[in-house]
């Protein structure tokens, strides 16, 4: 164990194969009794495979896979050097006797990579609408950012007039040079490619403002300008950064303003000066107008001259009633507005302000003085069509108070007193209206409107306002967002749940893919795994804790004959966080299911039931899994879970497979006591704090010692192998290898949000010759290694959505091509990998989508057993 040990705390790096390889030695079958002797020799150090195929080219045995001339000795049943013998002893993967030949051995060496195709992706999905603009050439830009339970990640995206995509900002695209990127990537000349500057372990967070949101506030042909909090940054059409971020106030300006008002933005056209409103000294929950720092009034709009270096000045004060002798409500921390809301800016230099409080729009003049006053029902948003000057606001229906209130949009034809209301068009949905753009369609004025998961295009027909088609289009039925996969082998099916309790399953052939449904409802689960009978191992329900149980793929329940159900327990303990916090199901090839869960808050475990569905003892935690509650004696889970197989395990855990053998494998945030990072990552706090191993255990088990649950197996017979754990010294006990690079894994540490925050685990696979694909979320690679911790190759850099992606609305022939060429095979942020024998697959968790990778060989051949 020491041997392989130090042998594995080497990191991956290329491993030069030969340019070509060949085979020394051509595979040969020589069969004697029962027994089968296959020989064959390499020309230079490569990977290679051996399968026995049946009369129809499947495989019915998965012999041997690993790297010749490695650092290590391949494993077994492979042995060192280039000149190989082994012996196949008639049977199936199963261990029973072999069916449909006559049979042939194939030998493959050399596996490579290529981009094969995507599964999924929606340009038009990309989490919750927070914000657009358009440009003077009625080019739509627009940030998503909540994702479903807390997994928010900013993306902006650009749309043609009529709502056709056009390209991503953010994340950045892979073709920009490094001084476009300063701050946020740093170009890694040696792999060429970008190394994003990971700030979070639980999300995919690049850009200064961290983990808040930002959203776009402006766009001129030159820059579009996004807002985080109270600082600005500009980038340009293509997502490179201009300059940022930019405090809207400097510190000796000494503002007063709570964080909970979100200060409103807007941008003049020729993109010199910037507008600020919603900004108030005023406190939590005022008792009376008093409570507001008269230095830092409400109904004050600023102008900043951009580029400048100086503070935003006051512009205007709102013309505000005496309180004292009319009360109106007061901005708070439930609200969030004060007077002065919204407002946009026309090309004359006109700044028009929504007036929450005389509900009406302020129109002021470039020098700051008022030009007029038009009367409007709870204004939020303005903008102004400069041809015919009617204003489209959108209006509440209620003054602004705790909780959403509906919206609706109003045209208003006139100024002053002869201003009217033209038109009106109702938002049905909560949210609407929270982000708007004004822009053009066929000539016309059209108002762009998102918001709460809608993104609607109401155009002026004159005396009404109307809801007009565009080619944003999201699939109703699209996944929204990645975060755990899960592939069938055989079938090429890959699964992907949403973080919470939804599943999509995906023909990894062409990529289409739906909502699991059972009888045309919705199936909720919030995890599975597929078992090597074919059956699928399904963590079922709406809630983040509930039943495991057995299905097949048509969702048919497949009960057990010991016990008359296909449900194994009743109940799993899980918990809540960024998604639901799932940490894995493995399946072997007698039907032995193991599940990590919860066995008390963030104490992790590993149980198991047997191929018959009954519970199966384990060496660990003896009485301390499934205890009964105290008040009613009740146990969660069947009786007979009262131990575990591993445990306990670090709170940084997740990912778990069973290996043909019965071998165990679960990913862990640890790494060996003499590990570093490897080269060029020796500085990543985001390497150094996230990225973890794979440990593998024999079937029996194992458990970690000196983890947080300090309920030490002290007792624990086996080899003992020293490792650290977000800086704690831990042990692993009856572990047979450690496989490094695996994560993101979240947790406390730098880049945490805290210790017990453990919700965002990687998905590895482990395919039935034992090799393993771990997916990296720093390096946006994935590695596949053999078992016994050899490289084989390692494939991805950073692209975003539009690296390799065809984009129907391009122009002419450009349609057909990649809308960005590089890398070859994008990812950004890969969380999970999954095997089947002709493919690779990877959840793309930023880029919302999966990443197929085609293997191929650079040498292959048959040889019948005779």
């Amino acid at each position: 164990m020491l041997r392989a040990f130090s042998i594995l705390i080497l990191f991956a790096g290329s491993l030069g194969w030969a340019a070509d390889v060949s085979f020394a030695t051509p595979p040969s079958a020589r069969k004697d009794g029962d027994k089968t002797t296959i020989a064959f020799a390499v020309s230079a150090r490569t990977d290679v495979e051996v399968a026995v195929l049946d009369a129809k080219g499947g495989i019915v045995r998965h012999l041997a896979a690993g790297v010749l001339g490695g650092e290590q000795a391949p494993p077994p049943p492979l042995k060192a050097g280039l000149s190989q013998s082994l012996a196949w002893d008639g049977k199936d993967d199963f261990g029973k006797p072999a069916q449909g030949g006559p049979f042939k051995v194939r030998v493959r060496a050399g596996m490579r990579v290529a981009f094969g195709r995507f599964l999924g992706g929606d340009t038009c999905r990309f989490g919750t609408v927070n914000g657009m603009a358009t440009d003077a050439d009625g080019t739509l830009y627009v940030s998503g950012f909540i994702g479903e339970t807390n997994q928010n990640m900013i993306t902006v995206r650009a749309f043609a007039p009529d709502g056709g995509y056009r390209r991503t900002l953010l994340p950045f695209p892979a073709d920009l040079k490094p001084e476009q990127l300063k701050g946020i990537a740093e170009f890694d000349a040696s792999k060429k490619g970008w190394i994003p500057n990971n700030q979070n372990s639980l999300n995919p967070t690049f850009y200064p403002w961290g983990t808040a949101d930002a959203n776009v506030i402006a766009a001129t042909r030159s820059a579009v300008t996004l807002a985080s909090g109270m600082t600005v940054f500009r980038f340009d059409p293509r997502g490179g950064l201009i300059d940022g971020p930019s405090p809207m106030w400097s510190p000796a300006a000494k503002l007063k303003c709570p964080t909970w008002l979100r200060i409103q933005v807007a941008a003049s056209p020729d993109g010199k000066y910037l507008y600020y409103s919603n900004v108030a000294g005023t406190v939590y929950q005022p008792k009376s107008f008093k409570d507001t720092d008269p230095n830092w009034p409400q109904g004050r709009v600023y102008r900043q001259e951009v580029g400048s270096g100086k503070d935003p000045q006051p512009f205007y004060d709102l013309e505000l009633p005496d309180w004292e002798k009319q009360k109106y409500w007061l901005p708070d921390a439930w609200n969030k507005r004060t007077a002065a809301y919204g407002l946009c800016v026309d090309a004359k230099g006109h700044v028009y302000v929504c007036d929450l409080v005389n509900q009406g729009i302020v129109e002021v003049g470039p020098d700051g003085k008022k030009i007029g006053f038009t009367k409007a029902p709870w204004p939020e948003r303005v903008h102004v069509d400069e041809a015919s000057g009617a204003y489209y606001v959108v209006s509440r229906l209620e003054q602004p108070k705790d909780g959403q209130v509906l919206k609706k949009l109003v045209k208003i034809a006139g100024r002053g007193d002869a201003g009217r209301i033209a038109a009106e068009f109702p938002f049905t949905q909560h949210g609407v209206g929270e982000a708007t753009a004004l822009g053009t369609m066929d000539g016309k004025p059209v108002l762009w409107a998102g918001g709460g998961g809608e993104l609607l295009c109401i155009r002026d027909a004159g005396a009404k306002l109307e809801l007009v088609a565009t080619k944003f289009k999201p699939d109703p039925e699209s996944q929204p967002d990645y975060n755990r996969l899960c592939a069938d082998p055989v079938r090429d099916q890959v699964y992907v749940n949403t973080g919470t309790n939804r599943i999509w399953r995906y023909d990894g052939k062409t990529g289409q893919g739906e909502l699991l449904k059972d009888k045309g409802k919705v199936f909720y689960a919030t995890d599975l795994s597929v078992g090597y009978d074919g059956n699928l191992y399904i963590r079922s329900g709406e809630g983040y804790s509930g039943p495991l149980e057995r299905r097949d793929t048509e969702l048919k329940p497949v009960p057990y004959a010991a016990t008359g159900s296909h449900v194994l327990t009743p109940y799993v303990y899980s918990r809540m966080g960024v998604g639901f916090s799932e940490h894995g199901i493995g399946v072997g090839p007698d039907d032995r299911c193991l599940f990590i869960f919860m066995y008390g808050w963030n104490k992790y475990c590993i149980s198991a039931f047997g191929g018959n569905g009954k519970a199966q003892p384990g060496n660990y935690l003896k009485g301390k899994v499934n205890e009964p509650d105290p008040k009613t004696g009740k146990r969660p889970m069947p009786e007979e879970i009262n131990s575990a197989v591993i445990g306990p395990l670090p709170m940084s855990n997740g990912g778990l497979r069973i290996d043909p053998q019965g071998n165990i494998y679960v990913g862990m945030r640890l790494s060996p006591e003499a590990a570093g990072a490897p080269p060029g990552f020796e500085k990543n706090n985001a390497y150094k704090s996230w990225i973890g191993c794979v440990v593998k255990f024999p079937p029996e088990g194992g458990t970690v010692l000196n983890t947080e649950a300090k309920e030490d197996q002290g007792a624990a017979e086996g080899t003992r192998v020293p490792v650290v754990h977000a800086g704690m010294k831990m042990e692993l006990v009856n572990a047979l290898k450690i496989y490094p690079g695996v994560g993101s894994f979240s947790g406390g540490g730098w880049g945490g949000n805290s210790s017990c925050c453990v919700c965002r685990v990687p998905r590895f696979d482990v395919d039935r010759f034992g090799r393993l694909a771990l997916p990296n979320v720093v390096t946006n690679s994935v590695t596949i290694l053999d078992n016994a911790g050899n490289e084989i190759l390692t494939f991805g850099k950073y692209g975003n959505f539009d690296s390799q992606f065809r984009n129907p609305y391009a122009e002419g022939s450009a349609k057909d091509q990649p809308a960005i060429a590089e890398p070859e095979i994008p990812l950004a942020w890969p969380t999970g990998t999954g095997f089947s024998e002709k493919h690779v697959y990877v959840n793309d968790t930023y880029n919302r989508r999966v990443v197929r990778v085609d293997k191929a060989y650079g040498a292959e051949a048959l040889a019948d057993v005779k």
